[in-house]
């Protein structure tokens, strides 16, 4: 393998020292935006979401529940009927 020369050296250390410095640039100009986007995305998370779970629906519960209070109780309608 050939060694590099100190000229070859400081090449491609001014090319990274370049690359190095460009991309500081492209971070502090990018650094508002992606700030706003933060700040955005955190007061979205604020807002009510539709819910993604398969949880038990909540109307349908109360609905079942007032149809069992409704339904006349089996066991009192069968008590009543052998007395």
């Amino acid at each position: 393998m050939k060694d590099m020369t100190n000229a070859e050296a400081v090449e491609m250390m001014n090319r990274c020292k370049h690359e190095i410095a460009t991309l500081r640039a492209t971070i502090e100009r990018l650094r508002p935006k992606a700030d706003a986007y933060d700040n955005i995305a955190a007061v979205l998370r604020l807002l009510p979401q539709p819910s993604v779970g398969m949880g038990e629906d909540l109307v349908w519960i109360l609905d079942k529940r007032i149809r069992e209070l409704k339904e006349p109780d089996v066991n009192a309608v069968l008590a009543g009927a052998e007395g």
